[in-house]
């Protein structure tokens, strides 16, 4: 194609259209795997069965003691206990996308390639939305039933360096771990801060912090890195460390996006960031990539029908921190997560 003509106040323009497109920019998963959440991705299942076998009771013993000091343990011996939950894959994107061909005629551009990418990125929008979705949604709820913030960390104050308190109070509750759930301490390597922009802001404006500082500089020496880029592959939102703790930004379309999918955008207004451990959290994709092309029965062109399922489920909720604003309140209703083309 060459050029187009337009009327302006009954003059004819000659507008030339480029061979070049503007691409949406979306976020790519912020949850990596082993760090967000521990991910499952299989090619094409309803529901994932998960196994874990529960937590040994177990004591040592003293030889020779007066009491169950014999060559052989007095106690039975122990068996070994399987727990088990189906993690169900019950969201979908499937919304199926027409390309005339007129329309591909007419533009000087893989409308195509650009329809495809889009697809890709509302997907990831949605997985990312949702994941931190189940996840407030179940610290937020836990706080309404005790009616205390026992399980966030708040940023007090505006002196010194609150925000940076709190990331460090939010690391802190995941030190001890849940013994009852048969874990000791969350470890360093697989947990993950998710933060506003502003909240960043926030981080980069208190004296002494610097997100990918002097840990990171440490570890790129200990590693043999001679650059940033040599050793971290964490994505396109990743903005440092801290506390050896992986930072990435979520932009406000993804927080409300994930407000969203409990009803309302603005559900999660009052949360600044969270921090996760890898193990609290399970996610399931099927085929993540998977897009059909047919012929478009409306006529002459092709049909894109994604069909990408995927589930999350919150097992461990002591291994999620929110890190909320100063003053904001807890719930007074139980928050329900839904896809939102599923709700009224």
């Amino acid at each position: 194609m060459g050029t187009m003509l337009y009327n302006v106040n009954n003059s004819a323009t000659q507008v030339l259209a480029a061979k070049q497109i503007k691409e949406n920019l979306f976020v790519s998963l912020l949850h990596r795997d082993g760090k967000g959440v521990t991910q499952h991705t299989e090619t094409d299942v309803s529901t994932l069965r998960i196994l874990k076998p529960a937590v040994p009771t177990g004591s040592a013993r003293t030889l020779g003691a007066a009491t169950n000091g014999g060559w052989f343990n007095n106690e039975g011996a122990a068996i070994q206990d399987i727990l088990e939950y189906d993690l169900n894959l019950i969201h979908i994107y499937d919304l199926m996308t027409d390309i005339p061909e007129v329309q591909e005629d007419m533009v000087p551009v893989s409308v195509f390639d650009a329809s495809n990418k889009n697809i890709a990125g509302r997907i990831a929008t949605e997985i990312n939305a949702s994941t931190i979705a189940y996840q407030l949604a179940d610290r937020l709820n836990a706080a309404d039933t005790a009616d205390a913030w026992d399980n966030v960390a708040v940023v007090e104050g505006t002196t010194g360096r609150p925000s940076y308190d709190a990331v460090m109070a939010a690391s802190a509750k995941l030190d001890d771990g849940d013994e009852a759930l048969g874990i000791q301490g969350y470890p360093f390597e697989e947990r993950q801060l998710l933060m506003r922009s502003t909240f960043r802001q926030k981080l980069m404006s208190e004296t002494g912090v610097i997100l990918g500082g002097s840990n990171y500089s440490q570890s790129m020496i200990a590693k043999g890195a001679l650059s940033p880029d040599a050793m971290k592959e964490y994505g396109n939102m990743y903005c440092g460390e801290i506390d050896l703790i992986p930072c990435f930004l979520v932009p406000a379309p993804i927080w409300n996006r994930a407000g969203a999918w409990v009803g309302s955008t603005t559900a999660f207004a009052g949360v600044d960031a969270v921090m996760c451990a890898a193990s609290a959290t399970d996610r399931g994709i099927s085929t993540m990539d998977y897009v059909k092309v047919i012929d478009s029965p409306n006529g002459a062109g092709k049909r894109l029908q994604p069909k990408v399922r995927w589930g999350v489920n919150v097992c461990y909720g002591s291994g999620i921190v929110p890190i909320v604003a100063n003053g904001t309140t807890v719930p007074t209703a139980q928050l329900t997560v839904t896809a939102p083309a599923s709700r009224a």
